[in-house]
């Protein structure tokens, strides 16, 4: 039986799904052009059908293998032509902000393959139930690696403006559904193709969603080599040795994602593209330009640079170029890697957002430490920020949710004769928050020139801390008055049980509401206690109340003893546990909330 639900309009849909292909531009020419996005795994696996007539007269196709099962959704590519001849590439990955969510579960009964469908995009549901499948003995598009057969999702609802969805194989683990648009114009013509790839359920490529990214790997050796290998959807590994890019001879330059200008190589429009070193490789990136960055990065997205050592051949002090900058690009990462001077700053951004730097050293930089400018969302992880001069270190320009977590900060000095810079300099509405970070022997006079947050550090600096404030305190002085007004709530239900006019019933939901008064307030101070004890500390405390809560228990038991099987032994137990609670949360407000 067919079980056809809509849940939105399906033209209000086919926008959606177009806008969701062509917000996140990654997937290059390369991987459009030569087809590998239309195999996961690059391998070429066509299966073969052929209709035949069952025996009621009706169109039968035999046996597909694998095409029956549950597909996952990982990618979309979306190609465009423009009758002038410009063209268009993206490539939407499950995992990228905004992607679609999307599975298929395809069956066959009496010799028809049905299909289930669902697919949500932003706040549209798109679900079809038991859609017949129809069979076609040609390709679903005409670029397509599998030119036997697809299969024709119909639109059931008959509405024309919207093409019909395909359904083709391209290896025995990568189902393919493909939609193509076609518009002619006056003086002009449009032509767009999105391809969804799924693969299997089962598949243990799902399980390393980071790798579906990269189509390819490629090894490098040399500068020339890496710059012209960077690709869409790839990953690049950096044999040991040093990729000196001022070295670079300009007639060996071939790709067109890499130009220079005025003396410094800019990376380009490329998407999901990896550049990490070969296990246990040495590998060093640099520049002898003092006013270039080393890498440069210019609308770009899902970058990952991991395991590399970048800095300038140059003096100290000698440098007015970064060493990595980012301007325009989205998904960065930055990951166990080591950025040292002379460069002016380890970081520079601009108008980017989702940077994340992880298990990374900065160091040596002649300006500061971090220079970011529209940056929305940046968190540093387990990185060491250190022996840095001499203006303000972390200078933020309308940047907000910039956040550093189990940081290390040491040894960084701003020079005393620059009175107008600050450890942490922000300017229009920029915010940051440090977790758990530790500052020692940096030098400054005033740490920050506008307000900045600041939870479980650790501060052996001399500077002026004025600016700084915690969101734990906030949140222990929201729970201080939350124990008084669970005090006076208490009066009411003392003042209820003196009134001796409830009966039993009564009476036991009045127990319970008031253990569930403490026991809420016990918990949301564990979890505050969680966030700001250190882990020994918080050790220590969680197997004393492990002895604690045993003896609520046990004393609660004890006390409903002598009303057991009787209507007032709830309201004696829960009472007994309450009191025991309350005594609980007013020894941990008092010895561990600060």
């Amino acid at each position: 039986m067919k079980n056809n639900l809509r849940h939105k309009n399906l033209i209000t849909l086919l926008c959606c799904l177009i806008a969701a292909c062509m917000l996140t531009a990654c997937a290059g020419k390369s991987a459009t052009d030569s087809g590998s996005g239309d195999n996961a795994n690059n391998e070429s696996g066509q299966t073969d059908a052929s209709s035949s007539q069952s025996a009621d007269g009706s169109a039968s196709v035999a046996d597909i293998e694998g095409f029956e099962g549950e597909w996952i959704f990982v990618y979309t590519l979306f190609h465009s032509e423009y009758g002038g001849g410009e063209n268009y590439d993206s490539c939407t990955m499950a995992s990228d902000e905004y992607a679609p969510v999307s599975k298929m579960i395809i069956s066959k009964k009496d010799g028809k393959y049905f299909a289930d469908y669902k697919y949500n995009v932003y706040e549209s549901n798109y679900l079809l139930c038991g859609n017949e499948l129809v069979y076609s003995n040609e390709a679903a598009y005409p670029d397509c690696e599998n030119k036997d057969w697809n299969f024709t999702f119909t639109d059931p609802f008959g509405e024309e403006d919207i093409p019909d969805l395909h359904l083709t194989m391209t290896d025995k683990d990568t189902l393919i559904a493909v939609r193509e648009y076609r518009d002619e114009y006056e003086d002009s013509s449009y032509y767009s193709v999105s391809r969804d790839v799924y693969l299997r359920s089962t598949d243990p490529r799902l399980e390393d969603e980071e790798n579906l990214r990269y189509f390819d790997t490629v090894k490098v050796s040399n500068a020339v080599d890496l710059l012209n290998n960077l690709e869409n959807n790839r990953k690049i590994i950096l044999e040991a040795g040093t990729y000196d890019f001022s070295k670079v001879d300009d007639y060996k330059m071939t790709n067109e994602h890499v130009s220079k200008e005025w003396g410094k190589y800019i990376i380009s429009d490329v998407y999901n593209l990896c550049i990490e070193s070969a296990d246990g490789a040495e590998v060093m990136l640099s520049v002898d330009d003092p006013y270039s960055p080393v890498v440069d990065f210019d609308t770009c997205g899902n970058i990952t640079v991991r395991g590399v050592t970048a800095g300038h051949n140059v003096e100290p002090g000698y440098c007015s170029g970064s060493v990595f900058e980012f301007d325009n690009c989205y998904g960065t990462k930055v990951e166990k890697c080591n950025l040292l001077g002379s460069g002016t700053y380890g970081i520079s951004a601009t108008n980017c957002n989702n940077i994340e730097v992880t298990d990374t050293d900065i160091y040596e930089c002649t300006y500061g430490l971090i220079d970011f400018n529209g940056v929305y969302f940046a968190e540093f992880k387990n990185c060491t920020l250190r022996d840095s001069s001499d203006m303000s270190m972390i200078c933020l320009y309308s940047s907000s949710s910039i956040t550093f977590d189990d940081c290390e900060f040491k040894n960084n000095r701003i020079d005393p004769d620059y009175s107008t810079c600050y450890f942490v300099e922000l300017a229009e509405y920029s915010d940051i928050t440090f977790n758990n970070c530790t500052f020692k022997d940096n030098q400054y006079n005033v740490f920050a020139n506008s307000k900045v947050k600041m939870n479980r550090c650790t501060v052996s600096d001399n500077g002026d801390m004025s600016n700084v404030e915690s969101d734990m305190e906030e949140a222990a002085s929201e729970l201080r008055q939350r124990y008084k007004e669970a005090c006076d709530t208490q009066k009411q239900i003392d003042l209820k049980f003196e009134a001796g006019n409830m009966d039993q019933a009564t009476m036991n939901q009045t127990a319970y509401e008031e253990y569930n008064l403490w026991d809420t307030l016990i918990n949301d101070i564990w979890a505050y206690l969680k966030n700001t004890l250190d882990e020994d500390m918080m050790e220590e405390l969680t197997a004393d109340q492990k002895v604690w809560i045993q003896q609520k228990e046990d004393s609660a038991k004890v006390a409903g003893a002598d009303f057991e099987g009787g209507s007032m032994q709830p309201m004696v137990e829960y009472g007994d546990a309450a009191k025991s609670t309350r005594e609980r949360v007013e020894y941990l407000l008092d010895n561990y909330v600060n």
